[in-house]
């Protein structure tokens, strides 16, 4: 049986390191003849430099979510992490750059990697790069108002979708007010047990026009019920907000309407535990 590593990044640090310029290239998609109209974008990592966190066994997860999901789509990209963190912040030319594996380069962005709330600031959330002390903090993310303008994010990290605290929204509504339609990802500890098949089912479920939401929820948990899936997203209300958890689908996601800054009047989410 695979050893179960949780997603996590335990003692979090903000810090204010030099990123490494260069990205390494892992494998790069080109299908000739693909019907979608969905651009997607994927970025895993599972070791890190000097071993400054845990190495987890992600890179399977990964390939199956790509091999599922790249019959009707366009993957336009598979990188790891390294020197990432340009690659998702806003103002960044790395942010919009496909070959830079920019978040906002494409429409929908999968990634799994380590994740955390920073200890001594719990309104930062950070996803863990390869580099040395480096994570990709949420603050500094505005999602979805750029480029190709990312409108579905999908991460498999624990507690960067953290709600119980009552602080989602400090951590990332910067990213949400860039018109980020929904996101998934965990409120608390996934574990890399049998997360080949969450990744598989993921990919599955929305070829099947099931919505983002539900498709994550179903995948994940049932992958290892000791999961903690969440779903997360805006609306201009509480009705609009709670209908688009429930109708995005890969099928319509491009063409929903954005919602950004003050077009916001309620985010909603859902937790699985």
């Amino acid at each position: 049986m695979k050893k179960a590593f949780l997603v996590s990044l335990s003692s979090a640090v903000r810090n204010a390191l030099i990123v490494m310029a260069g990205i390494t290239m892992l494998t790069i998609f080109a299908s000739p003849a693909m019907a979608g109209t969905v651009h997607f974008g994927v970025r895993c990592q599972d070791d890190f430099q000097n071993g400054w966190a845990p190495t987890v066994d992600v890179y399977g997860e990964c390939w199956n979510f790509i091999s599922e999901i790249d019959p009707v789509e366009y993957v336009d990209f598979y990188f790891n992490l390294h020197g990432a963190q340009p690659a998702f912040y806003y103002g960044q030319a790395a942010e919009t750059c496909n070959g830079c594996g920019g978040v906002d380069s494409v429409d929908f962005f999968y990634m799994s990697t380590h994740g955390g709330i920073a200890n001594n600031n719990a309104n930062y959330a950070g996803y863990a790069m390869w580099d040395y002390n480096t994570l990709a903090w949420t603050p500094y993310m505005r999602l979805g108002s750029s480029g190709q303008q990312v409108k579905a994010l999908a991460t498999f990290a624990c507690d960067t979708f953290k709600d119980s605290d009552g602080l989602f929204w400090n951590r990332w509504g910067n990213a949400y007010r860039g018109g980020l339609k929904i996101g998934v990802g965990g409120h608390d500890l996934l574990y890399t047990n049998n997360d080949t098949q969450a990744g598989t089912d993921f990919a599955a479920y929305m070829r099947n026009n099931s919505p983002i939401g539900w498709s994550w929820l179903d995948a994940v948990y049932y992958a290892n019920t000791s999961n903690h899936p969440t779903v997360a997203n805006t609306g201009a209300n509480s009705n609009d907000c709670w209908n688009r958890q429930g109708y995005l689908t890969v099928n319509n996601v491009v063409w929903a309407n954005p919602l950004r800054d003050g077009q916001i009047g309620y985010y909603c989410w859902s937790n699985w535990n």
